[in-house]
């Protein structure tokens, strides 16, 4: 006899990496204005706050960059007119979970000139191990629960014939996030610094992870 079962995992795990995922924009004239002044914000951005926080040049990694150009609707011709150029950059940085190391970071950009915009989440280093741990929970859920069928038949359980699973979606960040905007409105109207804000009231929430097999096992 054929038994087909879904095992299924699920896990809470507390985050153990933070992600800061940056957006450089700069606007200009031309082309070449807009690259130049792109360039040095970026380069003064790794001088000042990845570099003077114990980090490397390359572990600001670039997720996307665009020149292009800039149009506004003209009310009076009803035509969107060219208004120059945008300089548009997405960089990415990971590190070990450290409050106040993020705090001193929020600290040190709410001081830049042109400081990027700023989105926090937290997640888990080493995804991999996590999901070979969550599919051998659900593969050990599947199991019982075919005993307990084979069981119920006056069977025995012997072999596992099929394995199968949906493509892995689960998301290893957790819900928690911020907007850094909102730790540079708070600091500008004088409610606290930002680093009282990430130490002191901000916990990221523990991941959520499941995972679901499909299985067929042979009872006799």
């Amino acid at each position: 006899m054929e038994i087909i079962v879904e095992g299924k995992a699920i896990s809470y795990l507390k985050p153990d990496q933070v992600i800061i995922n940056f957006d450089f924009i700069m606007k200009g004239n031309s082309y070449e204005e807009v690259l130049e002044l792109g360039v040095k914000n970026v380069e003064d951005f790794i001088q000042n706050l990845i570099l003077k926080n114990g980090f490397a040049k390359e572990d600001l990694k670039t997720r996307s960059f665009t020149i292009r150009e800039d149009r506004k609707y003209n009310e009076a011709t009803r035509r969107y007119d060219f208004d120059g150029y945008i300089y548009s950059q997405g960089a990415m940085l990971k590190f070990d979970y450290n409050a106040s190391l993020l705090a001193h970071i929020f600290e040190e950009l709410s001081k830049l000139a042109t400081p990027p915009k700023a989105y926090v989440n937290f997640g888990i280093k080493n995804e991999r191990e996590c999901r070979k741990n969550m599919l051998g929970l659900a593969y050990k859920d599947a199991k019982e629960q075919a005993e307990m069928i084979a069981l119920a038949a006056g069977k025995t359980l012997q072999d596992c014939l099929k394995v199968d699973f949906k493509p892995i979606t689960t998301s290893y960040i957790s819900r928690s996030s911020f907007n850094g905007d909102m730790l540079y409105e708070k600091r500008a109207v004088g409610r606290g610094s930002t680093s009282e804000v990430i130490t002191n009231i901000f916990t990221p929430e523990d991941i959520e992870l499941t995972e679901n097999l499909y299985c067929v096992w042979v009872a006799e």
